[in-house]
């Protein structure tokens, strides 16, 4: 049955460069977008919030702010990637509790959270894939795959995108991934996103990606979303790359009094940004969360002694811990090994 609806899954994905309203494969919602080609949407990504929450359930601010997202207009809602914290194991509590109460679709661009074995795609299929909506096209990007690369299939499908803005009336491209991959591209957004996913070496970003990326600016809008901020002074960060018409814009939520949403109107084909608080803080508007801002603003906290047990306990209780030690143990028993084959040889 799995394997069926795995199929079934990825078949309905990549039908969305066909068929004008996609579908979620999370909570079954479709698109909709009227005659007049103008539309809403808000996205946001790390939806579990933070490493602290335990529950097994979304982040609290965005539980607490599902009205306020079904009564809006927006005709869906976009993850960026760690939608869910352990998605083996809080599955069950994500459909009572987030899936089966949002009135609008979800479609989600997956981080490392996300993806445990083959479960993510076993139950939402394809976790890249792109659909049209009006004169615009959105393409939502799996940054884990090839750690940070964006590579094969994926890259044949922007340049599909690209072909597509030298053929159509395409007003906006947006694109929507968890990792800020296109940072080690630009060397004044050095050191911002430290506490980031990050892959292991560079990635093809600058090589291979971008140059398609600035094919497709030349002739539309683009705007690129990522969703992991780590610890971040705000929910937002805006860059505008001045050689070309990419706007790189990061956004999440962490659990936090600072949380907030990004919502995207799309009004006679231009995309116009409103920043909005899950917690009732004045914010700043989108432009204004620069490089500048981030570079100004400390977030450095003072040490809490008193969560010094909490902080033992998540090491000890997250399966990357034990994944060392099990690494550590076999390398060093590795090691001990060919010592005692060098002395028995010699």
């Amino acid at each position: 049955m799995n394997a069926l609806r795995y199929i079934a899954a990825i078949f309905a994905f990549h039908a969305y460069s066909v068929y004008a309203q996609p579908i979620s494969t999370f909570n079954g919602k479709q698109v909709s977008v009227d005659s007049t080609g103008n539309y809403t949407f808000i996205v946001s990504g790390h939806f579990y919030g933070d490493g602290t929450n335990k529950s097994g359930y979304p982040a609290n601010t965005l539980l607490a702010n599902i009205d306020w997202i079904n009564e809006s207009d927006a005709c869906m809602l976009v993850c960026l990637g760690d939608l869910f914290m352990d998605i083996k194991n809080d599955l069950p509590k994500y459909r009572t509790s987030l899936f089966d109460k949002l009135q609008i679709p979800l479609f989600n661009a997956v981080g490392n959270h996300d993806l445990t074995g083959t479960i993510y795609q076993e139950n939402f299929g394809a976790t890249w894939f792109k659909f049209k909506l009006g004169n615009d096209i959105h393409v939502i990007l799996d940054t884990e795959v090839g750690n940070g690369d964006i590579a094969d299939e994926q890259l044949e499908m922007l340049k599909q995108v690209a072909e597509q803005c030298q053929n159509e009336k395409i007003n906006n491209v947006f694109v929507y991934a968890h990792r800020t991959i296109w940072t080690e591209s630009y060397p004044e957004l050095e050191g911002l996103f430290a506490d980031n996913t990050q892959s292991v070496t560079t990635t093809n970003f600058e090589t291979d990606v971008l140059p398609v990326a600035k094919e497709i600016s030349a002739r539309s809008q683009l705007y690129w979303f990522a969703g992991s901020l780590g610890d971040a002074p705000a929910s937002f960060f805006y860059f505008k790359d001045s050689s070309a018409q990419i706007s790189y814009i990061a956004t999440a939520i962490r659990a936090m009094l600072r949380d907030a949403v990004l919502i995207v109107h799309v009004n006679n084909g231009q995309a116009i940004f409103e920043t909005h608080s899950f917690t009732g803080q004045q914010l700043k508007p989108l432009e204004q969360y620069n490089v500048e801002f981030w570079k100004s603003t400390s977030t450095a906290e003072p040490f809490n002694y008193r969560l010094i047990p909490l902080y033992i306990k998540n090491i000890f209780l997250t399966r990357y811990f034990w994944y060392g030690i099990t690494f550590a143990s076999v390398f060093l028993g590795l090691i001990r090994y060919i010592r005692k084959r060098r002395k028995r040889s010699v």
